[in-house]
């Protein structure tokens, strides 16, 4: 089995120098050679696929990704903590161009379900007891999700 191995990496050898000593200098020159390293490649891993015929089923399934790794977990937080802050920024700005003046903006996201990140709840603070109203519309519109108008004085 070995020496047909290396007889078949030998013969690719010769074959890869003779195309590519009569290639072209061009795009095609340079599939071809592409296409050469494919075929090496192939050749020189075919002996560990005979040797281990089990390694392509375990290579074709999927990691389990029921529980979240450490840096997975933290990537998830990182891309919450951002759509959180873009998100009160979006309402900082709805409120501003409104002209309501807001002390703070609080959003709660959720990020079970696998679709991505969800809006749950938005918590304005408020200085004006008046604009409540308007300011709880104006946000509910804009994310489509409850918002809270808190009035602190």
């Amino acid at each position: 089995m070995i020496k047909a191995w290396a007889g078949g990496l030998c013969a690719l050898a010769v074959a890869a120098a003779m195309v590519r000593i009569l290639a072209p200098d061009g795009s095609m020159g340079k599939m071809l050679k592409l296409i050469l390293g494919a075929m090496t490649l192939c050749v020189m891993i075919g002996p560990l696929l005979q040797m281990a015929p089990n390694l392509s089923s375990a290579l074709q399934q999927a990691p389990d990704t029921s529980v979240p790794s450490g840096f997975s977990a933290v990537v998830q937080n990182q891309m919450q903590a951002a759509a959180r802050k873009q998100a009160e920024t979006v309402a900082a700005a709805q409120l501003a161009d409104a002209k309501i003046s807001c002390r703070e903006i609080h959003v709660e996201m959720d990020t079970s379900q696998s679709s991505g990140i969800r809006i749950v709840r938005v918590t304005v603070s408020l200085q004006d007891q008046t604009q409540a109203a308007r300011a709880q519309k104006l946000l509910e519109d804009t994310f489509g999700t409850a918002v809270e108008v808190k009035i602190r004085g």
